[in-house]
């Protein structure tokens, strides 16, 4: 296939149009060889007022063209044409042209008021929110209409805390139906004429006063999620799935089913190979099923795979009961060797026909286990560039689907043990369809719209790739050989002076900002002095440095504390941002909008109050954490301890009451009250900080995810020599700068960096 130009403008480009057209992520429509042409369409009839196209197969029949507008602006009628074999192009009636990219307008706002009211919001356009007197405000104050056609920011509500589920809200484009909100109450949406509903059109008020399914989103046709936003939704989403697989013995606190240790998972990935995209297409479709299997098995759970192949039939390419279905190596093998001629070029799509085989697999699969049969949890990733145009309705085998995992019913709804994934690209797709089969569970996306494969290809590459895409704080590779990529928030934090270098630590709170503690630093610190590693990037530069406010040495002199550590907070502001990596990426703030996903507090409204009491259980007197301490130059590792709370509180401040700096101070708690304590002998002898640990923080780890609760500050006795721990002796603690009751002075440095919640 050669190129083409249409006018003075357009350049068209066959394999270019192949790679953005016909695509989906293990979808690759198979082709065989076809028949010469007998007809073209007229190519002076392609032009686009305003864009460009391109083109494939040179204008004969079953030729696609591919509309692109710059920035702000979109193909109409279409983004796209298919020349028939009438030797007309589709919409032959209509003048193509760029149009204006719109954000859907505000139908209504419960108990407040947004301005201004336009029937057409044009990209820079903002939307201001107020709640009437008496309602408290969640959510942003302002929205802004963005390039890409969506509003900035979440849903902003209205709340008086009467309701039984907190006020739902009312997405930009929808209305709602549907005002009560006590227990079983019902509501619906519906999107102004023009739009697609993804989400939820129905949801019900649940005894765990959630609101069942997930919010509804309308959208323009024109409008796709980026490779960042599926990346970061779908890994979102996947992430909770695994999480609630993993193995673990106690009840979930978010989840109403208690899980059996090393409770297995089923992933089902199938997919539409109708129609012709090309053998380069169907190369990367199978790149990305290798993609998602290599992330799913770094995970710690048992998994096992199934692998179909759709179009007019369906071709099993990896059956769930096969003896290797469990050995991702062998998987990613069998899909490596899948032939491009598999399917002879059929032209159909039997999705009904590729579901029914993933409710065969889970039948037989009942008949071999029928004891652990539900105690599995199972995945399906469904992927399509077209409608579904034989075999029946798709969504009866979902239904058949969720009856044999009994889902949905009394005593509990066990919605925890299927996930439905649907993902579209191109323009051919119904995005209704495709709601229809996939889950809808509260704050999770199980619905994708993209535009191409390349775009699907980058969203898995971002995924695998655990980088900044996700903008998710608090993960790490926990079983890479590399501790750069295991604890990759670590800061290392250099100060020259005359007489000598201090090194220290810190860690990475946004892109701009790391946290450590304010004793690393003299007053007569000056910022070309200070140096910043991260991961394997030495050498950042200092734009400033923030102590606490209320961090003073000298302002307990008169209790007699000759120097007190109250306080001992400071961020430092680098002179460039920081570009996220597997290896450079934040740690999780409590009292942050990230935190709130760790923690998995999703519930409306959620406070700060909520993430102390997930991180401090009332009435636990050790709460598990760890710090990061380097043994050797560029080795970290992990050190476990116990923050003593309660009744175990008092053998800290009884041997911080013996030394003898503080043999004069009448209430011990003056000197260790704001801060977290560590270390000794009970009910395990601790490891203790050493003096390069300082502003580090100390961590508890939630699931996978890890959140900042504390800065190291100082300790009752040193006995490392040169980093290196020697015998820890009785009477050894540590104490670490309180972050949560910090977090208000954090977020105003950090300003629009962190999104705090109160």
């Amino acid at each position: 296939m050669g190129e083409v130009t249409g006018g003075t403008d357009c350049v068209l480009d066959s394999s270019a149009v192949l790679v953005r057209m016909l695509p989906l992520l293990l979808l690759s429509h198979i082709t065989l060889t076809f028949a010469a042409p007998t007809s073209q369409c007229d190519l002076n009839k392609l032009s686009i007022d305003g864009g460009n196209y391109t083109l494939s197969d040179g204008g004969n029949i079953g030729s696609r063209v591919l509309y692109s507008c710059s920035k702000g602006k979109y193909p109409y009628p279409t983004i796209s044409r298919e020349c028939l074999p009438s030797g007309r192009w589709t919409h032959a009636t209509h003048q193509f042209t760029c149009r204006d990219v719109l954000c859907p307008a505000q139908m209504t706002f419960e108990m407040g008021d947004y301005f201004p009211r336009k029937r057409k919001y044009y990209i820079g356009d903002a939307l201001h929110f107020d709640c009437y007197a008496g309602f408290e405000r969640f959510g942003p104050e302002k929205r802004t209409c963005q390039e890409d056609g969506k509003w900035s920011g979440t849903t902003p509500t209205c709340e008086n805390f009467l309701g039984y589920c907190p006020n739902p809200g009312i997405p930009a484009g929808a209305r709602k139906s549907g005002t009560s909100y006590d227990l079983n109450s019902k509501i619906s949406y519906q999107c102004q004429d023009g739009l697609y509903l993804t989400g939820s059109a129905e949801r019900q008020c649940m005894k765990n006063k959630r609101w069942s399914g997930t919010e509804p989103v309308c959208r323009e046709r024109y409008v796709y999620d980026s490779p960042e936003e599926v990346a970061e939704s779908f890994s979102y989403s996947l992430a909770e799935s695994i999480a609630r697989a993993k193995p673990i013995e106690e009840e979930s606190t978010n989840r109403r089913i208690a899980i059996s240790k090393d409770a297995p998972l089923n992933i089902f990935i199938v997919f539409d190979t109708s129609a012709s995209v090309g053998l380069r297409n169907f190369n990367t479709a199978k790149e990305i099923a290798a993609v998602l299997i290599e992330k799913v098995s770094t995970y710690d759970i048992r998994c096992r795979y199934a692998v179909i192949s759709y179009a007019s039939e369906v071709k099993i390419i990896v059956n769930l009961n096969e003896e290797d279905s469990g050995e991702p190596e062998a998987v990613i093998t069998r899909i490596q060797t899948f032939n491009y001629r598999e399917h002879e070029g059929k032209t159909g799509t039997n999705t009904r026909d590729g579901l029914q085989n993933v409710y065969n697999m889970l039948g037989l699969e009942k008949l071999r286990n029928p004891g652990g049969f539900l105690s599995t949890r199972n995945i399906i990733v469904h992927m399509t560039d077209g409608k579904f145009n034989m075999g029946g309705d798709p969504r009866v085998e979902i239904k058949r689907i969720r009856e044999l995992l009994a889902i949905g019913t009394a005593p509990n709804d066990r919605e925890d043990y299927l996930d439905v994934y649907s993902f579209g690209l191109g323009d051919d797709i119904s995005i209704e369809e495709l709601n229809d089969l996939a889950s809808k569970k509260d704050f999770e996306k199980h619905v994708f719209r993209m535009e191409s494969i390349d775009d699907m290809k980058s969203a898995f590459d971002y995924l695998i790739d655990e980088t900044e895409a996700f903008d998710m704080c608090g993960l790490s590779k926990e079983h890479s050989e590399d501790t750069r990529e295991k604890f990759p928030w670590t800061a290392k934090i250099t100060v020259t002076r005359s007489d000598g270098m201090e090194s220290a630590k810190g860690s990475i709170i946004t892109r701009n900002f790391i946290l450590t503690a304010a004793h690393v630093f003299r007053l007569d610190d000056a910022v070309h002095t200070v140096f910043v590693q991260v991961g394997d990037r030495a050498g950042f530069k200092v734009k400033n440095i923030y102590r606490h406010p209320k961090y003073d040495p000298t302002a307990k002199q008169d209790k007699n504390i000759r120097k007190s550590f109250d306080y001992d907070l400071a961020l430092v502001e680098l002179d460039r941002k920081l570009d996220f990596s597997s290896t450079i990426r934040p740690i999780c703030l409590p009292c942050t909008s990230g935190a709130s996903w760790a923690l998995k507090l999703t519930n409306k409204p959620t406070t700060c109050t909520d993430h102390e009491n997930v991180l401090f259980p009332k009435g636990s007197d050790l709460i598990e954490a760890l710090f990061i301490s380097e043994e050797t130059r560029n080795e970290l590792k992990e050190m476990n301890v116990y923050i003593k709370e309660g009744t175990k509180r008092i053998g800290c401040d009884r041997d911080t009451a013996k030394l003898s700096e503080f043999k004069d101070v009448a209430d011990i708690k003056d000197v260790t009250d704001k801060f977290l304590c560590t270390g000794g002998t009970q009910p395990v002898l601790e490891p203790q900080t050493c003096k390069e640990d300082a502003g580090g923080p100390l961590i508890i780890r939630h699931k996978r995810r890890y959140i900042q609760v504390g800065v190291i500050s100082w300790e009752t006795i040193n006995s490392c020599r040169r980093n290196k721990r020697e015998r820890v002796p009785e009477g050894s603690r540590d104490f670490h700068a309180d972050v949560l009751h910090s977090m208000d002075w954090i977020g105003k440095i950090t300003k629009d960096e962190l999104s705090l919640i109160k």
